[in-house]
């Protein structure tokens, strides 16, 4: 409850300064870039098989989004992302001397609202984003592989900084979310970092 209500606040500082601003938002804004994720392995399917209490894992990936302005300072998003990364884990009693090799891999499909203060070069944003997240682990032993997986309502808050450094064109130096997701009455917490490039089309 703490997190959506750091969210609201930042929404409602945030809408005092865009109502005051004069500058055209793009109508359209497409954002592709790296994206960082420290994931809970604990949580992820088929974790508890290879080995328990696993941690977390810091996994790499892409995100890419997609952004209609509705209004100068309000858009609605819908954003894909994906993370992979492949361990090998010593697992007592694996026939491999060498251990199991084991590929994690999540995506995400979200969707909902951003407000961003569109003045000068530099456009702070927060958003608030839901959808699903498919988390699976893949793991191969003497030439069998074996992949779980499991699906669960997904939610991103948080916000991050783009820079224009043209009509059409802004570097996203940062956005920073809390990934949460929540299955079968678990919940698991999740930090995200993205940086990249933003095509800006149209104005508003």
């Amino acid at each position: 409850m703490k997190k959506f209500s750091f969210l609201a606040s930042l929404v409602v500082l945030c809408l005092p300064l865009a109502v005051s601003a004069q500058e055209v938002a793009p109508k359209v804004e497409i954002f592709g870039g790296y994206s960082f994720l420290r994931l809970n392995l604990d949580a992820v399917p088929g974790s508890a098989d290879i080995s328990p209490n696993l941690g977390n894992l810091d996994t790499h990936g892409y995100n890419v989004s997609f952004a209609g302005n509705v209004a100068r300072h309000v858009g609605i998003i819908s954003e894909f992302s994906q993370y992979t990364k492949s361990e090998t884990f010593n697992v007592l009693g694996s026939p491999i001397a060498d251990g199991v090799n084991v590929k994690f891999r999540v995506l995400t499909l979200l969707f909902g609202p951003r407000v961003t203060l569109h003045r000068g070069n530099v456009e702070p944003f927060v958003h608030a984003l839901f959808g699903g997240a498919r988390a699976s682990a893949e793991s191969t032993v003497l030439g069998l592989s074996q992949d779980d997986a499991a699906y669960a309502f997904a939610y991103a808050l948080g916000g991050g900084l783009d820079v224009k450094v043209h009509n059409n064109l802004a570097i996203r130096l940062g956005q920073v979310d809390y990934l949460g997701a929540r299955a079968g009455g678990q919940g698991i917490n999740n930090f995200r970092y993205s940086v990249g490039v933003v095509i800006r089309l149209g104005n508003r």
